[in-house]
């Protein structure tokens, strides 16, 4: 695997799931499964103390007010010829006073590297936009995308690698699913735990 493609593949860990890593056109719609949120439906029932608490929709005007601190997760890069790594990434979330801007530095680790990652992104309207760039292979990209109702959909473009995004927030954890398109990756999944 090119050192570019790794980096790639370890700084798109960008927030806080699924192996399944079909090909699609970079920047195509990923399907939303139906999530219905009734928060009532159960209320004073006797099996409703033992259900998780399910996650409030992210909010477009504010999708990041949820998200400072600290992270920490792990999950697996998966190669084209089948082949797969574990990934561990540590990442911090720094978020302004209205929740609509993000700075994060994040650190990633597998066997076949390391990359530190330093990104910005800014939510308007529902939709997203920003920087990151790789401080050990000095690596540079832009990222668009948008708010869903269970967080981020997302195309990163860097060098000459692109990839679809989608991550999940669910209260104290954040699943990613990554599609990589003309890589030696074929996609990486991840869980990070805010703590």
């Amino acid at each position: 695997m090119k050192p570019a493609h790794l980096a790639l593949a370890l700084l798109l860990c960008l927030f806080a799931a699924g192996p399944a890593f079909a090909q699609e056109e970079p920047g195509a719609p990923v399907e939303d499964e139906a999530v219905e949120i009734d928060a009532g439906a159960d209320a004073g029932t006797e099996d409703s103390t033992s259900e998780a608490p399910r996650p409030a929709p992210v909010q477009k005007e504010a999708p990041f007010k949820e998200l400072p601190g600290r992270w920490v997760g792990e999950g697996r890069i998966g190669m084209t010829e089948g082949k797969t790594e574990a990934v561990k990434c540590r990442a911090t979330y720094f978020v302004n006073g209205t929740g609509d801007e993000l700075k994060q530095n994040i650190r990633c680790a597998s066997a076949g590297g390391k990359v530190e990652v330093k990104s910005n992104v800014l939510a308007k309207e529902g939709r997203l936009s920003g920087t990151w760039n790789e401080l050990v292979y000095n690596l540079g990209g832009d990222m668009t995308g948008e708010v869903t109702q269970r967080g981020f959909r997302i195309v990163v473009r860097g060098g000459d690698l692109t990839a679809n995004m989608d991550v999940i927030v669910m209260n104290d954890r954040q699943i990613v699913e990554i599609q990589f398109f003309n890589s030696s990756l074929r996609g990486l999944t991840l869980i990070l735990q805010k703590g």
